[in-house]
């Protein structure tokens, strides 16, 4: 029986429709994605069925006593509390029945020669540890911790004040507190933004054992084929609904693509023979077969054409092959290195992220570059562009490389340019050259005109992407280039990625974009970046790294020493 109906729901902004006749439901143990387009309208049907948005036709009936949790981007914690004391505010009643019980122990200890008072008294404890042992009374601190570890933050962060936390720390705790709420249905927009990968494997396990409903909005189809068993696509204002997985969604569609345009071209090809023989036969003997045939077309059901989506339309060609070694480490610490501050007379010590072995980077390598957040994967990016010197060691680029790089923050976009102006600053194209060339980013029209500064994040990565194809780069360096990035668009640049003719050293969350590329991975792991052979999957199974002239214990002595100030600066736990 369904828990929550959804009926003919509308919604528009302005004189945009975003969709119309939305009709789904909600079941007790649910899992579904909700897939489709960016500006689709994902995030506002999740806002409607959360209530923080209303339609502007329809409902959304919602069965008695039944809780909606949704997970919001803006925190709502008092800043001043710890991020435990935050996430411990979830059990607020039971931490109240836990005092109300210790004060009834002393009362009846008391009053136990009043037999009458005493009775009642026990009949209230006997209650209040009833309703104490249903709510997981006695395990909900071991859940706090459980959730915070799990979300990957440290005892440090756990006990400081939660506005020290970063905005992507921010949005973990709130998926942590929306976790420990245990709602009857869950909605989850982008739940693994802000994750690594131990987080995200982590939440799937979690997720894995709920006991209520989820609808998720993601663009990790990995965390996708997980959790979900059944999709609904919202695109083109309407829904359409498929049994399965991510996986299984894109057969099926695929499929009824294919069927619709059978169908509608086989009902083009009648329409035309019909209308043929009407015209030249309408005034002939044959005139009543053809008035006959016309009003068999007019009350046709005419079907409409099948809409895909829109895809970019690009290529990576590098414009000279490298040499055969295109990156070589020796004897490479990584970090931020001592710093004088001439104003109180120190020198600041370095900040050693991680000690890289004696590697050599070859022609044709496709290195997916792996650890938890902060560990210091985009310094290493950074490193090896020449943004930032390492602590110590040597990085060498090989002969005849060409490097092309993304950064996750679109470091290298003008904002105050306009999307026409920042490709033509990078190139020789006329306007219309440019125009047309845009294009194949899905820019059209008076698109081109749009500041920088105005656009979403995935049209960013968009401008991103169109200037790196025209530096003709034989070694990409892409520091999380599906960022903000919808599905169809994380597809489409996977393969163009597996027919670029180059070197690729890439960061990324996306463990199907890293099963799809990667020859190698990277992972560090306690400060040591440890290269293993395979993909994705096949550094899950085997976890087999490569042989390494620096293994752990004869990490670098400036490394050991950051690795032992660190630990000592962590509480206990």
């Amino acid at each position: 029986m369904a828990i929550v109906n959804i009926i003919q729901l509308g919604k528009s902004f302005g004189a945009e429709r975003i969709f119309s006749n939305i009709n789904f439901q909600i079941d007790p143990n649910d899992r579904i994605g909700l897939v489709g387009p960016n500006g689709a309208g994902k995030s506002t049907l999740m806002n409607i069925l959360a209530g923080r948005e209303t339609p502007d036709e329809g409902q959304v009936a919602v069965s008695r006593n039944i809780r909606i949790g949704y997970l919001t981007q803006v925190a709502d914690f008092k800043p001043d509390n710890t991020l435990r004391e935050e996430l411990l505010t979830v059990f607020s009643h039971v931490q109240t029945w836990e005092r109300e019980l210790g004060e009834l122990a002393t009362q009846m200890a008391e009053v136990q020669e009043d037999q009458e008072l005493y009775e009642r008294l026990l009949a209230r404890y006997a209650e209040l540890q009833s309703r104490l042992e249903h709510a997981g009374g006695y395990t909900y601190e071991n859940r706090v911790e459980q959730v915070l570890d799990g979300l990957g933050f440290t005892r440090e962060q756990q006990n400081g004040p939660f506005k020290h936390l970063s905005g992507g720390q921010q949005t973990r705790a709130s998926l942590g507190k929306l976790l420990l709420q245990e709602p009857d249905v869950l909605l989850l927009d982008e739940p693994t933004n802000h994750l690594d990968l131990d987080a995200l494997e982590w939440l799937e396990t979690y997720l894995s054992t709920w006991k209520g409903a989820i609808v998720i909005v993601a663009h990790d189809r990995y965390f996708l084929d997980k959790i979900v068993s059944r999709t609904i696509e919202l695109a083109f204002g309407r829904i359409e609904e498929y049994p399965g997985n991510y996986t299984k969604y894109l057969e099926l569609r695929e499929e009824r693509i294919e069927r619709r345009l059978r169908e509608y071209e086989a009902q083009q090809a009648y329409i035309s023979h019909t209308e043929e023989f009407i015209r030249r036969y309408k005034a002939g003997q044959r005139s009543k077969e053809a008035r006959g045939r016309q009003k068999l077309l007019d009350r046709m059901e005419r079907l409409e054409r099948p809409q895909n989506f829109q895809s970019m339309s690009f290529e990576l060609t590098p414009v000279a092959d490298s040499g055969t070694t295109v990156l070589s480490a020796r004897k490479l610490l990584v970090g931020y290195g001592a710093r004088s501050r001439r104003d109180v007379g120190v020198t600041q010590e370095p900040k050693v992220l991680m000690s890289v072995a004696d590697i050599e980077f070859l022609r044709g390598d496709r290195i997916g570059l792996m650890g938890p957040n902060g560990s210091g994967k985009t310094t290493l990016l950074r490193s090896i562009i020449g943004e930032l010197s390492p602590v110590s060691g040597q990085l060498q680029l090989g002969h005849n490389v060409r490097v092309g790089y993304y950064s996750q923050t679109h470091a290298g976009l003008n904002f105050e340019r306009t999307i026409l102006d920042e490709i033509r600053q990078v190139s020789a194209l006329s306007e219309e050259g440019a125009r047309t060339f845009l294009g194949r980013f899905l820019f059209s029209n008076d698109d081109v005109f749009k500041p920088i500064g105005a656009l979403s994040g995935g049209e960013r990565s968009r401008v991103a992407l169109a200037k790196l194809t025209l530096q003709g780069a034989n070694f990409l360096i892409l520091d999380e280039p599906t960022n903000h990035l919808d599905l169809q668009s994380r597809q489409f640049l996977e393969e163009i990625l597996n027919e670029y003719d180059g070197t690729l050293l890439f960061v990324s969350h996306d463990r199907y974009f890293i099963d799809r590329l990667a020859t190698k991975v990277w992972s560090i792991e306690d400060g040591v970046l440890i290269p293993y052979s395979g993909n994705y999957t096949e550094y899950r199974m085997y976890k087999r790294p490569l042989v390494l002239d620096l293994p752990l214990r004869r990490m670098p002595l400036l490394a050991r020493k950051s690795r032992r100030r660190e630990l000592k600066s962590s509480p206990q736990s």
